[in-house]
């Protein structure tokens, strides 16, 4: 467990195994909370870094979540098993999936593959137990205050949060992965989208954050810096994907072929269990976004 600032801390939880892969953030206001949960198979170590720094899993009042992939929410439904007195903040376009994940655990096997198993699964929360913020809505944890703020893109569900007096912003995936000192796109199938996503970059960027702490991975102190730079890496992605796609003759699987071989992309630090399905789930909602497009 990692200390940020006086009532901040951050976990790595050793996403899919990879150290510096995903994290978990804890506030330690009068009514502590956690941002974001990891997967189920990660739920032990959230439990265990929580007693580390000194507060009881029976404590925690709340659960705030960007959006529903796994990789964010998964241990929700399993953390509540020790956590009495939580809530579960989530967008109301992904409340359904909590109380009921069936749906999407058949989307993660679908659009992972044979990463499907490395996501965990995702234990049903009944629907009291889940608090769904409109944009703006803000939360008092006791001495800290966080705001919900709806940033699509990524997924129509995505919700970053804003610690109002240190300007932290928890980014989710909406600033794209923050690893080994570069950013990298995360554009999963099927609800990736260019246009909301730059809207949702610009509107964070106005907000002049202090740092953005990242999912994946960690702090980065750029603040709205970062955000633009994010801008520019996923136009430069789609461009770069939809350019592949044109020279395949519009053919999904040649481009996929190609942008997989493609040297360069092989040593982007994705994943570093499972770099290749990590980017072939990045091209393919790329791709699935340009055949939407065309079909408006």
């Amino acid at each position: 467990m990692q200390r940020l600032a006086e009532r901040l801390w951050m976990l790595d939880v050793k996403q899919f195994g990879v150290l510096r892969y995903g994290s978990v953030y804890v506030l330690g206001g009068r009514h502590p909370a956690l941002v974001e949960t990891g997967t189920s198979v990660e739920a032990p170590r959230v439990l265990s870094g929580l007693r580390s720094i000194g507060i009881r899993p029976e404590q925690v009042r709340w659960i705030f979540v960007t959006h529903v992939h796994l990789d964010h929410a998964g241990g929700a439904g399993t953390l509540l098993w020790h956590m009495p007195k939580a809530e579960v903040a989530v967008h109301a376009r992904g409340a359904k999936h909590l109380a009921d994940p069936s749906r999407l655990l058949a989307s993660v096997k679908k659009a992972t593959g044979r990463m499907a198993e490395s996501y965990g699964t995702a234990e049903p929360i009944h629907d009291r137990r889940i608090v769904t913020p409109s944009d703006g809505d803000t939360f008092d944890l006791g001495g800290m205050r966080l705001t919900a703020i709806a940033t699509p893109g990524h997924a129509p569900h995505h919700l970053c949060y804003l610690e109002e007096e240190g300007k932290w912003l928890f980014s989710g995936d909406a600033a794209g992965i923050w690893r080994e000192g570069g950013l990298l796109p995360t554009t999963p199938p099927p609800n990736f989208e260019l246009s909301l996503w730059e809207s949702s970059l610009a509107r964070l960027a106005a907000l002049e954050p202090s740092a953005i702490l990242y999912t994946h991975f960690g702090p980065n102190y750029e603040g709205g810096d970062a955000l633009r730079a994010y801008l520019a890496v996923l136009r430069s992605w789609v461009k770069r994907v939809e350019d592949v796609w044109c020279e395949a003759g519009r053919d999904d699987g040649a481009a996929v072929s190609r942008l997989l071989a493609d040297p360069e992309l092989r040593r982007w630090p994705y994943n570093d269990h499972a770099r290749e399905a990590e980017l072939e789930m990045c091209v393919r909602g790329v791709l699935h976004y340009l055949r939407r497009r065309e079909n408006e």
